[in-house]
């Protein structure tokens, strides 16, 4: 392991931007949209620098499993977990994918099987009544419900679990591009564009518009067979996802050795809510999952929550410092909304207190697609990197 001043200078030196980085489209990062996930180039770059192969990397906040696929990917071992369901659906899925081979050879049986789109449609909702949830009504044309239907009874066909949460990533994908508004008009007679937002306010279309479920599906499982005839194979038994709250990890104290994560930015995303189809679909408790979110953007109007986000934040941080070992690392990406800037300085003030901040905090411009710019103004986005102190 290298020791700290070896540590800060290569720090130091990685442009943290990546401003030249062209997105994942060849890995399975590019199997699923979510908001505000990061670029793989940053977990990435901690992974090398701050462990060794073998040892045991967690993301408490796994969101869409980069991370982890990251830490598999340079061959260390990954602790994924996140409080929502559909951050687990696209984590388990990714993951699936790496450590079976068998999916992407039967997922090249399935597409012989997508053809002739008009005759591929049913109204026979799943085994657990998924796609029964009237609101589906107010996002999705009529025969696109019927060709959705038609996929998931492919879905729940899988022979197998590692197939079956693959399928799941790619339909939920598609779900998502089929509720999209794209080429509808909006009230000036623009071009309205797709965004979680919408989905995530509630702002249903005014017109519905008719999208072919099974060619997108189509699109996307060519596109995953493709991805994993070049992508890397990963052992099963040096991953573990689990789906649990921040603030009480169930992961045994002391046996972390880096955690790298990426905490909810204050007021700026609701990751329920942006999933908002796919908890419709499943017929998962959306409403529940929202409350529990931490530093959600639909509170961002109550006076109390900045309080409440320290307060969670708190008890999460008590939870990674108990987790990681002595000697062990945490690399965090933290930001804030503009309005509510001293939110990042709380953060590291939170950590600061158990850990020893020992690079950092390095600004960072992020994408676009991570924090919005419209306003023109930069938002904040910074890296920090602490150490557990060796017990003496």
């Amino acid at each position: 392991m290298l020791k700290n001043p070896e540590i800060i200078n290569t720090l130091d030196r990685v442009d943290w931007d990546f401003l030249n980085s062209k997105p994942p489209i060849n890995t399975v990062h590019s199997f699923h949209w979510f908001p505000g996930n990061f670029i793989p180039q940053i977990p990435a770059y901690f992974v090398q620098l701050l462990s060794e192969p073998g040892e045991l990397v967690c993301d408490p906040f796994c969101g869409s499993g980069t991370t982890g696929v990251e830490a598999l990917r340079l061959r260390r071992r990954a602790w994924l977990s996140d409080l929502n369901r559909a951050s687990i659906q696209v984590t388990r899925g990714k993951i699936a994918a790496i450590v079976n081979p068998q999916v992407r050879k039967d997922l090249e049986y399935l597409l012989r099987d997508l053809v002739w789109d008009s005759m591929l449609h049913t109204q026979k909702v799943g085994k657990d009544s998924e796609g029964s949830n009237p609101e589906l009504c107010f996002w999705l044309h009529e025969d696109t419900l019927t060709q959705l239907r038609y996929l998931w009874q492919l879905v729940e066909a899988s022979p197998y679990c590692d197939l079956r949460f693959c399928l799941e990533v790619i339909f939920s994908d598609v779900l998502f591009a089929c509720a999209s508004v794209r080429g509808a008009a909006t009230s000036s007679g623009g071009r309205r564009r797709h965004h979680w937002g919408w989905i995530a306010d509630n702002v249903r279309p005014q017109s519905l518009v008719r999208h072919n479920a099974i060619r997108l599906f189509r699109e996307r499982v060519f596109h995953a067979v493709g991805v994993l005839r070049s992508e890397f194979t990963a052992n099963r038994d040096s991953v573990t996802i689990t789906r649990e709250d921040a603030r009480a990890l169930r992961i045994e104290p002391s046996t972390v050795d880096l955690v790298i994560t990426s905490p909810p930015y204050l007021g700026m995303i609701d990751y329920a809510l942006a999933n908002r189809i796919t908890y419709l679909w499943m017929g998962w408790p959306l409403k529940e999952e929202r409350d529990l979110e931490i530093g959600a953007r639909y509170r961002r109007k109550n006076q109390q929550v900045l309080i409440e986000y320290r307060r969670s934040m708190s008890i999460a941080t008590s939870e990674v410092v108990k987790a990681l070992r002595p000697g062990g690392y945490c690399a965090l990406v933290i930001g804030a909304s503009r309005k509510f800037p001293e939110a990042v300085t709380h953060v590291i003030e939170l950590f600061s207190n158990n850990l020893t901040l020992i690079w950092g905090p390095r600004k960072r411009i992020p994408t676009r697609r991570r924090v919005s710019d419209r306003r023109g103004t930069a938002p904040t986005e910074c890296l920090c990197v602490f150490q557990k102190a060796v017990l003496s």
